[in-house]
């Protein structure tokens, strides 16, 4: 005859397995819910100013809707970071640089590398440093107006990176390569302006900077 200590023993474990068992068929045919990752959103690659202002905002959508927490890791010291938003100003010695941005809805989490890519910003205006030094010494003296000196016009933007007879005289990035940059300063002959001073090194350092920097319409 068992003892009560192990009867009560045996009653315990039939009762428990009789209610495993009928928790097995209550709960028979449901699937339990499942949680999904989260995904972010927010771009990989960034460009970076040299001595500027940076800000990225960081997004990220859930599948569950569930609330997200947004952070970042492995940062540059410069840039500080506030809730979902990372920022700072470069610093004019500034290389490519990057970042992690992380997403996570408490159990699972997204983590994207993000990259700064450094640029510089243009600093010489074509409407307000270049187009003037052409009106004054060119375009304004009816020489390069309407194509009349070798088909090349200097009267704006468009007429200038058009080139002339001869081709393209602005190679944006190339300076030394632009053959308006050679005719001013008389690598190329005949010099110009035409039968007038050369222009004054300022100027010509002027145009050698926008050209430089890409030679923009700015």
């Amino acid at each position: 005859m068992a003892s009560p200590k192990y009867g009560g023993l045996r009653k315990l474990t039939s009762y428990m397995a009789v209610l495993l068992l009928g928790l097995s068929c209550s709960d028979k045919g449901t699937e339990p819910p499942v949680n999904r990752a989260p995904r972010i959103t927010s771009a990989s690659t960034v460009e970076v100013v040299i001595d500027s202002l940076f800000t990225y905002t960081a997004t990220a959508t859930d599948p569950d809707s569930d609330e997200l927490d947004i952070g970042f890791e492995n940062y540059p010291d410069w840039l500080t970071v506030a809730g979902a938003v990372i920022s700072g100003t470069t610093d004019i010695q500034i290389a490519d640089d990057g970042f992690h941005v992380i997403a996570s809805d408490g159990f699972l989490a997204d983590t994207l590398s993000v990259l700064m890519e450094v640029v510089i910003a243009p600093r010489v205006s074509y409407s307000s440093d270049i187009q003037p030094i052409f009106d004054a010494n060119c375009a304004g003296s009816n020489c390069h107006v309407g194509g009349m000196a070798n088909g090349l016009s200097l009267e704006s933007y468009t007429s200038l990176v058009n080139g002339g007879n001869s081709g393209a005289v602005v190679l944006p990035g190339n300076p030394d390569g632009s053959i308006i940059v050679r005719r001013l300063e008389g690598n190329i002959q005949p010099q110009m302006p035409l039968g007038g001073s050369p222009l004054p090194q300022d100027d010509i350092q002027l145009i050698r900077d926008w050209i430089s920097e890409g030679a923009h319409d700015n």
